[in-house]
């Protein structure tokens, strides 16, 4: 590929990538990494899948035993669009350069000016201020990243162009910085009124955050958790990667707000004890690609790693082998990628591409035919090892499943590597003549 062909590529994909609103997105849901994590753990201590043992605990902590876990799972895990809306705003004026600390609060705000402020149970009367929490997790999270991308450029805005109110120089700067974002928020609070307003008109009652879930949330949650959802992630982390962009964090800061969500839908099934394919469940989680899709790294590169240590001829491979193993098992792989290198090496580009690809259908088609239980678990952080992460996560049928990707990856790139190998040895002879 040309040096023109290839920059044309790269010149409008580092644009997207470098949009403020895209790394606001993506350092804001890092926020709740901790959440979903931990909060995680807690919920399935407190839906253990073997019966016997519920009830045995039950028997010496009563039958109300799992209730401080749920507890911890409802402060967690369910409030991650809720944090998510703060910090995205909070991280889209920090980009920015200006006081950050005001955007997550008035984006905070606007979240709860645009959702209803009572409550209807499905019989009885609407009970004042109380609000539907279901809004405040997986539901409200695509509505929760509008609102704080929206309310962070705007804040951001004024604070830029000096549209503020401006304290004396002898007014302490945490006090002054408050008064700054009084004119801001009048604005931002009168829109979000307009909004709620509109938005009651036009769903008959509804609010923004229930329309955006209506119209946008559930078609795109429905799109990612299908096979060809799941064969796009794949596919856009390797091609961006071949790049040279850092794949996995682009598509993670696209995605992951949708992974998360189908997660939330399975572990409420499970906790009503209905979780299955047959009944709805979704198959591409958090899970599906942080265990799985990028198993020693992104392009899971298991299979050339092994391939350098065990079969390589060239002195340039072995030593690269060497120095690649320990980090693929903690799924980090830039030392393959850029000193193999698989960027822009057009020998590479296939199986790079390739092997995700068929790692996303096997493991899709291993959750679809039952082999595996849908995700709803522990969610690990990705760089826990190939093994012990399908196991947590997918119990002994997930270990299998990683295993076949792992052996799927040395199959493919062998005869790529091995064309690359005798390259490289070649040219160590030409050069020791």
């Amino acid at each position: 590929m040309s040096n023109f062909n290839s920059q044309k590529i790269i010149a409008p994909i580092m644009r997207f990538v470098n949009m403020k609103g895209i790394i606001a997105l993506k350092d804001g849901m890092l926020a709740i990494l901790p959440l979903t994590v931990v909060g995680s753990l807690f919920l399935i201590i407190g839906q253990l899948p073997f019966e016997g043992l519920n009830q045995a605990i039950a028997s010496v902590f009563g039958d109300n035993w799992i209730e401080p876990f749920m507890q911890v799972y409802s402060g967690t895990f369910a409030i991650m669009g809720l944090i998510s809306c703060f910090s995205i705003g909070y991280s889209y004026a920090k980009n920015s350069g200006v006081e950050p600390l005001p955007a997550g609060v008035l984006s905070l705000s606007s979240f709860f000016i645009l959702l209803k402020s009572s409550y209807v149970p499905a019989k009885g009367e609407p009970i004042g201020d109380a609000i539907a929490k279901v809004w405040f997790g997986g539901q409200g999270i695509i509505g929760a990243i509008i609102i704080g991308l929206v309310v962070g450029a705007i804040y951001t805005v004024f604070i830029q162009r000096h549209i503020v109110i401006k304290m004396p120089e002898q007014v302490p700067q945490a006090i002054a910085k408050q008064f700054e974002a009084m004119i801001p928020a009048f604005v931002i609070f009168l829109l979000s009124m307009i909004v709620y307003i509109v938005s009651k008109v036009v769903t008959s009652g509804g609010t923004f955050i229930e329309m955006i879930y209506d119209v946008i949330q559930v078609p795109l949650q429905g799109l990612t958790g299908s096979l060809y959802g799941a064969i796009g992630i794949a596919f856009f982390i390797s091609f961006l990667w071949w790049f040279g962009v850092h794949g996995q964090s682009v598509v993670n800061g696209v995605v992951t707000a949708l992974l998360l969500s189908n997660l939330d839908a399975n572990k409420s099934m499970l906790a009503a004890g209905n979780l299955s394919v047959e009944n709805g469940a979704h198959i591409v989680t958090q899970q599906f690609l942080d265990s799985f899709l990028i198993l020693s790294g992104s392009g899971i590169t298991f299979g050339l790693v092994v391939a350098m240590l065990f079969a390589a001829k060239s002195k340039q491979y072995k030593a690269l082998g060497k120095v690649a193993a320990f980090p693929a098992i903690f799924n980090v792989n830039e030392p393959v990628v850029f000193g193999f290198p698989i960027v822009m090496n057009p020998v590479m580009f296939l199986p790079f591409i390739l092997v995700p690809i068929l790692a996303a259908i096997i493991v899709y088609a291993s959750i679809a035919i039952g082999f595996m239980h849908p995700f709803s678990g522990v969610t690990l952080p990705w760089s826990t090892p190939a093994i012990i992460s399908g196991f947590m996560v997918g119990g002994w049928q997930g270990a299998v499943v990683q295993v076949l990707v792992l052996v799927t990856s040395t199959v493919v790139y062998f005869p790529f590597f091995k064309f690359q190998d005798n390259l490289a040895y070649n040219n160590e002879l030409q050069a020791e003549k």
